[in-house]
């Protein structure tokens, strides 16, 4: 294998820049996040979903001597994460290498670490909006103020918020802006500021909502019948709603909806003051006035500390069947969405190795805990030359009551 003298990795920061660029797109994966799950990687595979298990707390009684039917066993909280492949490839050739590329890092390695980062952040967003506990609708800064508010009662922790920059746009057209965070010039891309107790961060990949006044007025006119786990994916809830309105008019994909009686529970699973948001997961367009069912990701209704959700007088519900209630949806109106979530509520992290057998090998340096690999192969019959940037990723929420959602008109 013949490698290029003006590309060998001992003269270049290819995998350096790749590394600085990438960090810039991935706050949303490193702000605010732990490694959980770090010892527990040994033995999986790529592309596979896993289940993850977090101590948990139990009841609190009002005594101190045990009595039958307390619960004394230690709750372990179990979170699905998927352990996910992502790589960017390119071919070249290596006679166009010398002649047509002048800049191999400005070129192509940024670009393309900076793409691999983005498909990681998309697909990360994506899984994660269902997850949260709570959703604060309005305009200006109130649903921001609202959700970090929710968050600093139940935890105490920092605070870290994502959102799209249509909203700080709509912000600043009121007058209004973050107060200012300094930060080292490699990191402060994206920073926007702080406001009310959190750090904001600009991330376009959050979802855009765009809610008709008749999909609205048939939403907060429909009643749920009944819930229940879907058949093929445990992780979602199939819920039932039924409603005289609802016949054509599409439930876009990330719809919050609010159940009249069902709270979000606070980290120890005590029921809050605040509704518990249910997220859509994928659009849907009612044929049928009756039985139209939509998909949001299953709660944790257990008694005790792994509750996310509880009945309005505190108690639990027996079974997800027994989730009834009016519904109630946000106005109609185009919606820019944000995530707020305290510190420690997110999981992510890289592998450490990659190895391609047959290529030149490297791995940049970790850069706020993100490692990017490069793999290289030269094909001397025909002067080709296939790069590769890897990354094998875990991430995801893991303690969604203490992550919140907020839509800004």
């Amino acid at each position: 294998m013949a490698i290029s003298s003006n590309n060998t990795f001992a003269t270049n920061k290819l995998v350096t820049m790749v590394a600085i660029r990438a960090a810039e797109a991935a706050g949303y994966l490193t702000v605010g996040s732990k490694k959980y799950f770090a010892n527990q990687l040994v033995g999986k595979n790529n592309g596979q979903d896993y289940d993850f298990y977090i101590r948990d707390t139990g009841d609190a009684v009002n005594r101190l001597a045990y009595q039958a039917g307390d619960k004394i066993a230690l709750a372990e909280r179990k979170v699905t994460l998927s352990l996910d492949p992502w790589h960017v490839l390119i071919n070249t050739n290596a006679i166009e290498k010398a002649t047509d590329i002048e800049d191999w890092e400005d070129e192509i390695a940024k670009p393309n670490g900076q793409k691999l980062i983005q498909g990681v952040v998309r697909k990360a967003i994506e899984n994660d909006l269902g997850k949260v506990g709570t959703a604060f609708i309005g305009s200006g800064f109130t649903p921001l103020s609202q959700a970090a508010a929710h968050l600093a009662s139940v935890v105490s922790e920092d605070l870290y918020g994502f959102v799209d920059p249509n909203v700080e746009a709509i912000l600043t057209s009121n007058g209004q802006q973050f107060v200012p965070v300094d930060a080292p010039d490699m990191y402060s891309k994206g920073l926007l500021g702080r406001f009310h107790g959190a750090e904001y961060r600009s991330q376009r990949w959050l979802p855009v909502l765009n809610l008709t006044s008749a999909t609205s007025n048939a939403l907060n006119g429909s009643v749920v019948t009944n819930v229940s786990a879907n058949a093929t994916d445990n992780k979602i809830w199939d819920v039932v709603l039924s409603g005289t309105s609802l016949s054509g008019n599409k439930i876009p994909k990330a719809t919050p909806l609010f159940i009249n009686g069902v709270k979000a529970c606070d980290t120890v699973g005590d029921p809050t003051s605040m509704d518990q948001a249910f997220i859509t997961l994928e659009d849907v367009t009612p044929a049928a006035n009756t039985g139209v069912i939509v998909k949001v990701r299953a709660k944790d209704i257990t008694k005790g500390g792994t509750r996310e959700i509880a009945k309005e007088d505190g108690t639990s519900f027996s079974d997800v069947s027994a989730i009834t209630g009016a519904v109630s949806a946000p106005e109609a109106g185009k919606y820019f969405t944000g995530i707020v979530r305290a510190d420690g509520s997110y999981e992510f992290e890289t592998m450490d190795k990659i190895d391609a057998a047959g290529a030149e090998y490297a791995k940049s340096p970790a850069v706020e805990g993100l490692t990017v690999h490069q793999n290289r192969l030269v094909d001397l019959r025909d002067m080709t030359d296939d790069t590769r940037w890897d990354i094998v990723t875990l991430a995801g929420t893991v303690e969604p009551r203490a992550v919140a959602a907020f839509y800004v008109k």
